[in-house]
């Protein structure tokens, strides 16, 4: 499955400006060339990833937007199942991708931001669910009734 720019804008609540923003920004964003580019599953976790760096620890995109690269290539083939054990690492000079039990050993190597997958992808999978069942079919107003006559002049029987 693939999400367009206005969803992928939906679930990490940013805006226009902000996504234009990143896109110039962040190279492997500005690859998304055309008129609706699309997103993988694993990109929307890492853009969840850079709008949650940027909301809560108010890192800036051009700041770190050369090690956002490596993040977005790491994530793009990946599926939400393959990442929600995984954690972002993000040190002063790059970020790594990697299984929660191998980051326990890389934290004391130097200051790091550890930003675990699992929650960002229940977040996106609750609003994913939320939109959904704001879009359900609603209750017909009559039940459905059978018409006399009606499967005998189609000619089939009951």
């Amino acid at each position: 499955m693939r999400y367009t720019q206005s969803q992928v804008r939906g679930l990490i609540s940013i805006s226009v400006d902000d996504f234009k923003t990143w896109r110039k920004l962040i190279s492997a964003l500005a690859a998304h060339k055309g008129h609706g580019p699309t997103f993988t599953p694993g990109e929307v976790v890492a853009l969840a990833i850079v709008a949650e760096l940027v909301r809560d620890f108010g890192i800036r995109v051009g700041t770190i937007a050369a090690q956002l690269d490596r993040l977005f290539s790491d994530c793009h083939g990946r599926s939400w199942l393959s990442l929600e054990s995984c954690v972002v690492l993000l040190k002063a000079d790059e970020v790594q991708l990697t299984d929660e039990t191998a980051a326990q050993g890389r934290l004391s190597e130097q200051t790091t931001i550890a930003v675990p997958c699992a929650r960002i992808i229940a977040r996106l999978q609750s609003a994913l669910t939320d939109s959904e069942a704001d879009t359900a079919q609603g209750y017909l107003h009559f039940p459905p009734t059978s018409l006399p006559g009606a499967l005998e002049r189609s000619g089939k029987r009951a």
